[in-house]
């Protein structure tokens, strides 16, 4: 436990010393505010650094001077400051307290006193390194969780009859926006996504317990509207009851290109949007979000493919880059359909606003 104590009176700083090594502190001295701050340069000396006890009568930089420049690069729950000083009266303390400082003691040394308010410092940077510990072990699982969830996500296909790609901006780092697309035969591919309830850790682990049932889920059944039903099976065993409000809109699509025809089912998300030629055809919501009812239900459609066709799938926050009303957002995106194409994914710029959600769009080219 390591203190730096500064004071431009040398029988002070002596003092100090000894009060503190008596009780088992590790006692840095300096006499100058600029000293201390030339001290605190060597990133070795912070890393053990744990309270500073600062005067505030020094020649230089002053102890009120000095606190400002510290807390500019340490704020109050990095590092404490205690301030011993023979100032005593109300706007003094007020100043230093202004200044950064986390407590205030006064001159002349009351031993009981300036150690109490040492060990109450140092708990609190022992509490601000164990935040800080957990924060570094926190934020590394959320980076493997990341990963993971994106490792999830399909790649890009671009094949002659065929092309599917995705542009996918979370609004943090586990987010609850997923897609995914299987080639189930040579002519056939089952292609979902879909946008859970929320954001954040409780979102990104429901769409990786939906992700992990969805390749054999398709490649058992073709017709969409049933494998939204079983999706929703699993929702409800895996949350019984209706005391949670957990769910998710999702649009499911079976092509056959063999065939030329699109199947889907959409369970309360934004409507797709097929293209073909000059007509965009919505891709509308044929049922209920997943998980919001036990017993749902689901129809099918089905549509005649005329090449070239290209299907536009997106999440809400997609929407909302253009408008957070809904027939205004989706008359927007069919004007950027019209004008651009699939090209639309190069003109993504992401909503950096505090609210922002979760941004997803999949195009499905059928040339």
């Amino acid at each position: 436990m390591s203190i730096l104590v500064v004071d431009d009176e040398f029988t002070n700083l002596m003092i100090l010393e000894r009060l503190l090594e008596n009780e088992g502190y590790d006692v840095v001295k300096a006499m100058s505010g600029e000293e201390a701050l030339e001290l605190m340069e060597d990133p070795l000396f912070i890393e053990t650094l744990d309270v500073v006890l600062l005067d505030v009568e020094m020649p230089g930089i002053s102890g009120i001077d000095a606190t400002r420049l510290i807390r500019k690069r340490f704020g109050l729950d990095e590092l404490p400051i205690v301030i011993v000083s023979g100032r005593s009266n109300e706007e003094d303390i007020a100043d230093g307290l202004d200044a950064g400082a986390s407590d205030y003691t006064t001159k002349p040394i009351r031993k009981t006193e300036l150690l109490a308010r040492v060990r109450n410092a140092m708990s609190l940077k022992q509490a601000i390194d164990a935040r800080k510990r957990y924060e570094k072990v926190l934020q590394e699982d959320f980076d493997l969780a990341q990963k993971l969830q994106q490792s999830v996500l399909s790649a890009n296909i671009e094949d002659e009859d065929i092309r599917i790609m995705a542009t996918y901006i979370p609004s943090k780092k586990l987010a609850g926006d997923m897609y995914a697309w299987y080639r189930i035969s040579p002519q056939k591919y089952g292609i979902i996504l879909f946008d859970v309830m929320g954001h954040g850790v409780s979102s990104a682990l429901i769409t990786m317990g939906m992700s992990s049932i969805l390749f054999e889920l398709v490649h058992r059944i073709g017709d969409p509207a049933k494998v939204l039903e079983e999706l929703n099976k699993q929702m409800s065993r895996l949350f019984p009851g209706d005391e949670t409000e957990i769910y998710f809109t999702a649009v499911y699509l079976y092509i056959e290109l063999d065939e030329m025809k699109l199947s889907y089912a959409n369970a309360g998300h934004p409507p797709g949007l097929l293209r073909m030629g000059n007509q965009i055809i919505p891709l509308e919501n044929t049922g209920l979000p997943v998980g919001m009812f036990e017993d749902s239900e689901y129809t099918s459609q089905t549509i005649d493919l005329v090449s070239p066709g290209c299907v536009y799938l997106y999440t809400d926050g997609f929407m909302e880059l253009y408008s957070k009303g809904i027939d205004e957002g989706i008359s927007a995106i069919r004007e950027l359909i019209h004008e651009q194409g699939p090209a639309i994914h190069q003109l993504i710029q992401p909503d950096q606003s505090d609210d922002a959600d979760d941004l997803c769009l999949v195009t499905v080219e059928i040339n």
